[in-house]
Order: C-alpha cells, then structure tokens, then sequence
C-alpha cells in the first residue's frame, strides 16, 4: 500500500508542476516575444515482481523536461521608431553595466538619459558604429547625440561651369554657392562672369549682399584655350568675406579651379553652347539637430537632420545559437549562453542566418491560450485523479491496520 501512496503522490508532483508551467504560459499571453513552456513526464524505475524481471509494475512519473517552443510569436506594430521585432533566427545582443553579455527577443528599446538605446531593463543594446565611408566600427554600445552640431565654416568652394564661347562682348553669366560663416550663417557668393572684347577671355566678379559685410579679393580674368580647357593659373583665387553679421571676419574661401601644379582641374570650360552652371559645391555646414531616428531592415540606424540630411548611424548586432534549448533563462526575457547552447554567432540582420527588422513592431507571445486553457483541464483532472488513488490507497491501508 506505501508504494501506491508513493506512485500517487508523484502523480500529484508531476502535475503540480504541468499546472504550474500552464500557469505561468496563460500569465505571460501578453508578454512581448514570451515562449511557452511545455512539461514532459517519464515513468520512474520500475520494481521487479518476478525472478525473470518480465512483469514489472512502475513507480510513479516524475516531470523529465520543461521545454520551449522557439516558434516566432506574430509582429504587431507600435508607434516607437525603437521598437524592433526580429523576422527570423537571432536575438538582439544585450549588455549591462558590470559587462554582462545577455541575448534577448523582446525589441522595446528606448533611449535613457544619455542617450543610450537600452532595453526594458536599462542594459544596452549592441551594435556597430558607422563610418562616413559605410564601414562598420567595434561592436558597443548605441549613443547617439541629440545636441546641436557645431557649424563648419566654408574654407573651399567649387564650381562646375561651361561658359558660351559665342556670348557677344559683354554679356554676363551669373551662379550662386551658399557658403557658411563661423555660426553656420548661410552666405551665398554670386559669380558674375562677364564676355571681354578678347577672344575666349573672361572677367569674373565675386560679390555678397550688403547685409553680410563685403567681399575682397573676388575679380580676376579666365583665359581658355582653343579647346575649352582653362590655360593654366599661378595658384587658385581667394576670397575674404569681411563680415558684419557677428560671426568671424576675415573669413577666406579657396576658390577650387586650378591642380597643384597650376593646370586647369576641369571644372572650368567655354564651348559653343549655352552657358550652364554644372555643380557647385562648399566644404562647409551649418549647425544642425538630429531630429529622429528610423531603423530599416537590415538593422541600419538612420538619423535624420534638422537641414533635411539623413546619416547611417549605427547597424544592430544579431546574435544566434546552435541550440536554442541551451540558452539559460535568466527572466526578464533575457537569456544567456550557455556549453548546451554553444558560443554566439554574431552578424548583422539580413545576412547569412539572421533574420531581418520590422521596425515599430513587436514581437507577441507565441502562447496559444485555447490549447493552455485544454492542457490545464487535462492535467487538472488528472491530479484530481492521483488525489483519489491517495485516498483510495490510505482507506485500505486503514482498513489492513483494523484488522484483527
């Protein structure tokens, strides 16, 4: 009678335990990228009725494993720009402030005080630095600044033009290229290139508006050959803006047009055809403020600026596993790797094994309450039935003990 007190009592465990495993699944219907857990039983060693060992009777049932199912929960949308779902294998990649290296699925980020992206728990996410020329810098931390830029004062401008070599003797043709001062004030420089009464000659005159200062330095003469080429010069024009809007005076600008050498760079050239303005172009930029971030699919932070530009900041780091059912689970929807789970493998989003990014999404749970709700039946009735053997057993065991 002990060993069916004994067997009754595990059924009880064991199923204590699947109701708490549902338990916690129907609490967690909500949780953003939650993973259901399911309860896997075993029978316990059986005992031997018989010399030969080929009847046995067992011993109870004991809970074996608490699985995971790693099937994506489905991505609903949000309105953050730093809420980010994973379409596919990977887990973002966690730090906390001590180092500690976490993995997690659940992408509502946010940015803290110091303008780090960090995660529900305050640990920051990781990713790669960008470079003005698209290459990827260390994986760290993601901050990004949201103060004002300081301004960039013009010291070069360029000029792509083609002048009509059949303009009548003084006939005009005027460009203009904004150039900043030392605060970031927009200061546009008007060309005027005037047709001389010698052949493929022209004069040019730089000038500003009044309201800005004077410019000094900005006359000169333009001798083509009989090919459209500009012969060569001494050295190339400079300019000084005297200014009187408060930023620094004596601002001088280079003007680009001639090689090191003093040969034509070709930005320059007079044909038989209208005169156009080609490009222009100034080393200098105005202050400016990041006013918001977009994350695309391949993980790629995107600020966009205040002057209407837009710069590749960071690109999300994705991390994944051979066996997902190593990872520790260390709450919170984090995890951590572990010998079962391997090393990580560490990428960017849409490359080789990694999944790409919905941004402003979620990742929901992917608990299925109908199926919980019937597993919690099940396993209610039957501890309601280990219950009933317990009672059973004990009536005839009490009834052994009244025995006379």
């Amino acid at each position: 009678m002990s060993s069916s007190l004994m067997t009754s009592v595990s059924g009880l465990n064991a199923y204590n335990e699947m109701i708490s495993v549902i338990s916690n699944n129907i609490a967690n219907s909500g949780t953003t990228s939650y993973k259901t857990s399911s309860v896997t039983f075993a029978d316990l060693l059986n005992q031997s009725l018989s010399a030969s060992a080929t009847s046995t009777t067992g011993s109870g049932v004991t809970v074996s494993d608490i699985a995971t199912d790693w099937t994506q929960g489905s991505v609903t949308g949000t309105t953050s720009a730093t809420d980010l779902a994973i379409n596919g294998n990977g887990f973002f990649v966690v730090k906390t402030d001590d180092g500690q290296t976490y993995y997690t699925r659940n992408g509502s980020f946010s940015f803290d005080s110091n303008n780090t992206l960090v995660d529900d728990n305050g640990n920051a996410v990781q990713g790669y630095s960008i470079a003005e020329n698209g290459s990827l810098g260390a994986l760290g931390d993601i901050v990004i600044s949201f103060e004002s830029s300081v301004p960039v004062t013009t010291t070069s401008m360029s000029t792509s033009l083609s002048l009509n070599s059949e303009e009548v003797s003084g006939g005009t043709f005027s460009t203009t290229t904004v150039v900043y001062d030392s605060l970031g004030n927009e200061i546009p420089i008007t060309m005027t290139y005037t047709k001389s009464t010698t052949d493929n000659t022209w004069t040019y005159a730089a000038s500003i508006a009044s309201e800005y200062g004077t410019l000094t330095g900005g006359t000169g003469t333009l001798t083509f050959s009989t090919s459209g080429t500009l012969q060569t010069g001494t050295a190339d024009p400079v300019f000084t803006l005297n200014l009187t809007n408060g930023a620094t005076t004596g601002q001088t600008i280079i003007w680009d047009i001639y090689n090191d050498d003093g040969t034509t760079n070709g930005n320059l050239v007079q044909y038989a055809s209208d005169s156009v303005l080609n490009d222009s172009s100034q080393n200098g930029s105005p202050s400016v403020t990041l006013q918001g971030i977009t994350v695309d699919e391949n993980g790629i932070v995107i600020g966009s600026y205040s002057d209407g530009s837009s710069a590749d900041l960071y690109q999300l780091s994705l991390a994944n596993f051979s066996n997902y059912e190593g990872l520790k689970d260390e709450g919170s929807g984090l995890y951590s790797a572990s010998f079962s789970s391997g090393e990580a493998v560490l990428g960017t989003p849409g490359t080789g094994q990694f999944g790409t990014i919905s941004s402003e999404s979620l990742e929901s749970s992917n608990v299925d309450l109908t199926s919980q709700l019937a597993n919690l039946i099940t396993a209610q009735r039957a501890y309601q039935a280990c219950a009933k053997v317990f009672t059973t057993a004990d009536e005839v065991l009490q009834t052994t003990v009244n025995m006379k």
